[in-house]
C-alpha cells in the first residue's frame, strides 16, 4: 500500500462524532498483537499544558541518552508529526504498511474506529518496532475513554483541568475533572499539577478509588528571573536540581509546565531512570513545541500561540502584556474553532489590541467569519475580515511597522495553515 492510499483510508475514517469506550481501540490492538505492552509509558492529560510538558520530558530523556517515543495531537507542522522516535516522524511506509496491517478493522461496518484511535495504534506499534525505552502519550481527549487510556504506565501526569471540549466532556468543571482522572492506574503515581478547589476534590477521590497515590509539586518551585525572544531564565528551588534553567519555550504559562516537569523527573529517577542534571538542563534549553508562543519572524514579530480555549486565553494575555507593553504595537490575527467558548476567549483578547484581523481556518469545525464579526460587533471591536489564513496573513502583515508584533492565535487549526506560510523552510524531520 502506498501512503497515499493509506491517507485516503485515514481520512474517511469518523474524526468529530466519539462513542465513548475503548472497545474499538482493543480490536485494533488484538490486530496488531498487542505493541501496547512492549514499553513504558508516561501517560499525560490535561485542559492545556500536556502538549508542551510531552516536549520537555523527551527532550530530557533524549538528552539522557534513552530511546523515546512521543505521541501528541494534533498534528501541526506534518500529519505524521504526532508520532517520532527520537524527534523522527514516523515514515510515510510505516504508516502505509501499519494501515494495510489493520485494513480488516477500517473496512468493518460496524463502529468503525475513529481517526484517533488509528493514530494512537499506529504510534503504539511503531513504538514497540523502534524498541523504545519510554513513551511519552499525550492524552486526545478527556482521558477515561481516551484510546490512549489502554496504556499501563509507570507514571501518569494531569497538567491542570480547565473548560474545554465542551460538547463531548460536558460544561461542569467536576465531570471534566472525572473524565481526566480517569488516567489514574492502581499503585502508579498520579502527578497532578495546579487545581482548582473543585477539581482538586474530585482528582483526590478518583485516584483512592483506583488506589493511585497522589503526587504534588510543592517539592519543585521555579521563578522567572529573566525573558527574551529567545528564552526564559527561571530560578529552581529543589533538593537535586539544576540551580537555574534556560528554557527555549517563552510562554509566561510555560512555568507551571516546567514545574510538572520537573517533579516528573524526581518521580522518574525514583523509577530508575537516570536523568542528570546536565541532561536536565540541556533538554529544557533545546525543547521545541511548534506553535506555542512560537517566535515565527523579528522586526516585525509574529508569533504563533494555540490559544484554543479560556485559560490559554487568560494566559496568553498576561504574554502580551508583558512582552508588548505599548497597546500601539500589538497586532491580531484570530480564528477560532465552533465549540469554544468563542465569545469569553474574544472578549479576553480583543481590547488588548490596536488592530484586529479575523479569519476562519479550512476546519469543518472553524466558527463561520460573520458569527466571529457580529462578536467582535458586540464587544465595540473594529476588525478586519480575511476569508481564509493566507489572506489573514496578508491584510495583517500589511500594516505592521519594525516595532510591531502580531500574534497569530485562537485555533491550532489557524496555526497549521499559517506556520508553513511564515517559515522560510518547511521542516520534514
Amino acid at each position: 500500500m502506498k501512503y497515499t492510499e493509506a491517507r485516503f483510508i485515514l481520512d474517511g475514517l469518523p474524526s468529530l462524532k466519539v462513542k465513548p469506550g475503548l472497545a474499538r481501540i482493543n480490536r485494533l490492538l488484538d490486530v496488531l498483537d498487542h505493541p501496547e505492552r512492549a514499553f513504558r509509558a508516561i501517560h499525560i492529560a490535561g485542559t492545556n499544558g500536556k502538549g508542551s510538558v510531552a516536549a520537555m520530558l523527551s527532550s530530557i530523556l533524549l538528552q539522557a541518552g534513552y530511546r523515546v517515543g512521543r505521541f501528541t495531537s494534533p498534528d501541526l507542522i506534518d500529519f505524521r508529526d504526532r508520532i517520532s522516535v527520537n524527534n523522527r516522524w514516523i515514515s510515510e511506509e510505516d504508516v502505509a504498511g501499519r494501515v494495510e496491517q489493520i485494513l480488516p478493522v477500517l473496512k468493518s461496518a460496524e463502529d468503525r474506529p475513529t481517526l484517533f484511535e488509528v493514530l494512537t495504534a499506529i504510534a503504539f506499534a511503531h513504538f514497540a518496532k523502534s524498541r523504545v525505552k519510554l513513551a511519552v502519550v499525550e492524552v486526545g481527549l478527556g482521558g477515561r475513554f481516551d484510546a490512549t487510556n489502554v496504556l499501563d504506565p509507570l507514571l501518569t501526569i494531569l497538567t491542570n483541568v480547565g473548560r474545554d471540549h465542551l460538547a463531548l466532556l460536558g460544561e461542569m468543571l467536576k465531570q471534566i475533572a472525572w473524565e481526566k482522572a480517569g488516567i489514574a492506574k492502581a499503585g502508579v503515581p498520579f502527578l497532578a499539577g495546579e487545581l482548582s478547589p473543585e477539581a482538586e476534590e474530585i482528582i483526590i477521590k478518583e485516584c483512592e478509588k483506583a488506589r493511585a497515590p497522589l503526587a504534588r509539586c510543592d517539592p519543585v518551585a521555579v521563578e522567572r528571573i529573566a525573558y527574551d525572544w529567545k528564552r526564559t531564565t527561571y530560578r529552581i528551588e529543589a533538593s537535586d536540581l539544576p540551580e537555574t534553567i534556560d528554557l527555549a519555550l517563552l510562554g509566561g504559562y510555560q512555568g507551571e509546565n516546567l514545574k510538572i516537569t520537573l517533579r516528573a523527573v524526581e518521580l522518574l529517577r525514583k523509577a530508575g531512570f537516570i536523568l542528570s542534571n546536565d541532561a536536565v538542563a540541556a533538554g529544557l534549553t533545546d525543547v521545541s513545541w511548534p506553535g506555542r508562543f512560537e517566535v515565527m519572524k523579528l522586526n516585525p514579530t509574529i508569533i504563533l500561540d494555540g490559544a484554543h480555549n479560556l485559560p490559554a486565553a487568560l494566559a496568553l494575555a498576561k504574554d502580551v502584556k508583558r512582552y508588548v507593553p505599548k497597546r500601539l504595537h500589538r497586532h491580531l490575527l484570530f480564528g477560532i474553532l465552533s465549540d469554544k467558548e468563542a465569545e469569553a476567549i474574544c472578549h479576553v483578547l480583543f481590547p488588548l489590541f490596536t488592530k484586529v484581523t479575523l479569519t476562519c481556518s479550512q476546519s469543518p469545525r472553524a466558527l463561520p467569519l460573520d458569527l466571529l464579526a457580529k462578536i467582535a460587533s458586540s464587544l465595540g471591536v473594529e476588525c478586519k475580515q480575511a476569508p481564509s489564513v493566507e489572506e489573514g496573513l496578508i491584510s495583517a502583515r500589511s500594516c505592521l511597522e519594525a516595532q510591531d508584533v502580531l500574534f497569530v492565535t485562537g485555533s491550532l487549526t489557524v496555526l497549521r495553515e499559517a506556520r508553513p506560510i511564515l517559515m522560510e523552510v518547511p521542516c520534514r524531520p
